[in-house]
């Protein structure tokens, strides 16, 4: 057991502060899924928290995510002094009292044990975390390189975009499987090609999931995923999306990708429902996300603020624990499995104000 030293915030708890749904899943997974995926979780996290801060310039953040991607590495300099003072101004900055900022900037001051629990990993589970770490910090870099321009700027078209969510997420699918494999008794090698197609299925709708629901916040700082050459068949250009009113004319353009995401996420409830029947915590670990996809994708095409970013479309606690329920109970069978995709249609809602999962 793994115990922090003091004055140190744990590992469980970046990842409660972090991303508690995705917290509770590494939770309830096997026992040999759950050190790598968290591993791989963890750095992923501290790549894009360098990759999002605005306490250094773009080119300082693009070389520390080279360094982080090589040390990873065998032979490597050690980047962890850069990434602990980088953590450390997180921490005295201007929102530091926001406990995703805590957690975050905790992360980077333990970059050094993690990586350290990372070389500890047996030779095939470092080896399949660390290519999915370097294929995410590949990912970031290039977004960092492409929407560095001044004012907001656009993905090209819809194939960049689709690249964009295969680099970001449809990789994880793929890093999932093999693990999967590799630990879940009962798993059979012969499905393990087909399955990591519908991983990647199901990583990209995911991602997409979290761009429609960020897109108001990412114009702000000057990133529009959705492709150009939609917007202009719309008459729009990426500094419209600032004024809420064009959110109607919109509705075509985000309805499309909120299918394609819909696709994803039922690839994601196919995926879950192939897996071992006795494999009950891998199945619950698998759906969850999607179960919570959908109903995002829900409060967002029920939501009127489409454009605002002072308003968050979230899943709710109350209704969170409801879709934790439900999820846990139907993830016993394959065809339960396949009933969650309901839940995007008919999960109850919350009283009052939605609060961020």
């Amino acid at each position: 057991m793994n115990v922090p030293p003091p004055g140190t915030v744990s590992d469980r708890e970046i990842l409660r502060r972090t991303s508690r749904s995705f917290a509770l899943s590494i939770q309830v997974l096997p026992r040999g899924l759950r050190a790598p995926v968290e591993i791989a979780y963890l750095l992923a996290r501290a790549a894009d928290t360098v990759a999002d801060t605005e306490l250094a310039a773009r080119e300082t953040r693009i070389g520390l995510l080279s360094e982080l991607q090589s040390s990873l590495g065998a032979g490597a300099s050690d980047v962890t002094p850069r990434l602990e003072q980088l953590g450390e101004r997180g921490l005295s900055g201007a929102g530091a009292e926001d406990p995703t900022i805590r957690a975050e900037a905790a992360l980077l001051g333990q970059i050094a044990p993690l990586l350290q629990r990372f070389r500890e990993l047996s030779p095939a589970d470092r080896e399949d975390v660390a290519a999915v770490v370097e294929g995410l910090v590949e990912t970031m870099q290039g977004e960092l390189a492409f929407f560095g321009g001044r004012g907001i700027v656009a993905l090209p078209e819809a194939s960049a975009l689709v690249a964009y969510t295969e680099g970001i997420a449809g990789c994880v699918g793929a890093f999932w499987t093999r693990l999967a494999v590799r630990h879940c008794r009962g798993l059979r090698e012969s499905i393990a090609t087909s399955l990591e197609i519908e991983g990647r299925r199901y990583g990209r709708g995911l991602q997409l999931v979290n761009i429609l629901r960020d897109l108001p916040r990412d114009l702000r700082r000057g990133i529009c995923f959705l492709p150009a050459s939609e917007l202009a068949e719309l008459g729009l250009e990426p500094a419209d999306l600032l004024d809420a009113s064009v959110a109607t004319p919109l509705v075509p353009l985000l309805g499309r990708w909120e299918r394609r995401a819909h696709r994803g996420l039922l690839a994601g409830l196919v995926y879950t429902a192939r897996l071992p029947r006795n494999a009950w915590s891998l199945r619950f670990a698998s759906a969850l996300p999607a179960a919570i996809g959908l109903a995002t994708l829900r409060h967002l095409r029920e939501s009127p603020h489409r454009l605002d970013p002072s308003v968050k479309i979230r899943v709710g606690r109350a209704e969170l624990k409801w879709i934790l329920l439900q999820t846990a109970a139907l993830a016993a069978s394959g065809r339960g499995v396949l009933r969650l995709a309901r839940l995007g249609k008919r999960a109850p809602r919350d009283e009052g104000p939605r609060k961020r999962v």
